[in-house]
């Protein structure tokens, strides 16, 4: 029976990124939950096939169904070399505000901070660098450092997401949420000649991380004491992902009316298996899927194996490689990737 239910969960959150979770929330939760129901499945397939290898096919149908979308999770790319000027690099990191170079103690916070930028000034000589949760520690961080002085920023008034460059901006602006927290920046940059329009989002946070850590911690996780929290989380997740789901719509419809390619970077706060992420990457290419390699979780935080942070580009912008830069400096991993522009080449769609 639990390998049944194991494959009706899976169908269903092959479903979610098709469903508007203001018509139907119910796929999104399973959506959240696929990298445990892929895991799952596979150690029943291995199960089976010592005991039983026909009853092992279900799960086995059922991953062969969704190999795409696995592939958005777990991937096994390799990277290419292109040894031309056309090629540039983008960073997309959710820095937390830098809470992790700080500390109210004096020699701890100096250390923190010593460490925090040598890291940040690994990104220096980037193309384009998008960042969120850029408060003011962060600010500090990187855009009072010598090291980035040779960069553009452009970030409105204290919105939290920001974009650096050592290109040239044409153009600027704001996908306006309503909040300080989350928000959209934009710009039109010239790279290599070419005009680009770049996006760094942050979009509605779940805002369960913290739930789900008190709820591990106080013990009552397995037993009739956490339900109403477990209930809790869930309402959360559902109430923000309907958020979700109106602000990728205005970035969609902003996106669709660009003049030039696109790279949208970011923290959706969404996994692959979401109505955010199928809005995002209609058209689009998501380039852990293309040049990825390994598993592409990029929350270092409580909850384990998500993938929320991405950077997208249209089909004439590829990938030559990817890379999550898995180090602790946040409770989010920087993601990296060099590209090139060439409308005419071979593209390989998602």
């Amino acid at each position: 029976m639990l390998n049944i239910f194991l494959v009706i969960s899976t169908l269903i959150a092959y479903s979610a990124p098709h469903i508007h979770p203001v018509k139907f929330s119910f796929p999104a939760y399973f959506g959240l939950a696929f990298p445990f129901l892929l895991v799952g499945n596979i150690l029943f397939i291995i199960y089976w096939i010592f005991v039983d290898f026909l009853k092992g096919l279900p799960s086995f149908l059922t991953l062969a169904f969704g190999f795409k979308v696995i592939l958005c999770f777990f991937n096994f790319n390799k990277s290419e070399i292109k040894n031309d000027a056309t090629t540039f690099s983008i960073i997309s990191y959710n820095i937390n505000n830098a809470l992790k170079a700080y500390s109210n103690e004096s020699a701890t916070k100096k250390s923190k901070q010593k460490n925090m930028r040598e890291f940040m000034n690994r990104f220096k000589d980037e193309d384009i660098i998008c960042l969120q949760e850029f408060g003011p520690y962060a600010n500090d961080i990187v855009k009072n450092n010598p090291e980035f002085k040779h960069l553009s920023i452009h970030r409105i008034n204290n919105k939290k997401t920001a974009i650096l460059s050592k290109h040239t901006f044409i153009d600027e602006g704001e996908i306006d949420f309503g909040t300080i927290t989350n928000s959209c920046v934009w710009v039109d940059l010239v790279v290599n000649f070419e005009t680009l329009r770049v996006y760094s989002v942050h979009l509605q946070s779940n805002q369960i991380s913290k739930d789900a850590d008190e709820l591990v911690k106080s013990g009552d996780l397995y037993n009739k004491k956490g339900i109403p929290e477990i209930k809790g989380i869930f309402k959360k997740f559902g109430h923000n992902h309907v958020t979700r789901s109106n602000q990728v719509e205005r970035i969609k419809d902003h996106m669709n009316k660009s003049p030039y390619s696109v790279i949208l970077c970011g923290d959706l706060n969404d996994t692959p298996l979401s109505y955010t992420y199928g809005t995002i990457s209609e058209g689009m290419k998501d380039l852990f899927y293309e040049k990825g390699k390994g598993i592409g979780t990029t929350y270092s935080g409580s909850i384990p194996l998500l993938r929320i942070d991405y950077i997208f580009t249209d089909h004439c912008i590829h990938a030559l490689s990817y890379k999550t830069i898995k180090e602790d400096y946040s409770d989010h991993y920087p993601i990296a990737s060099l590209v090139y522009k060439d409308c005419n080449a071979n593209q390989k769609k998602p």
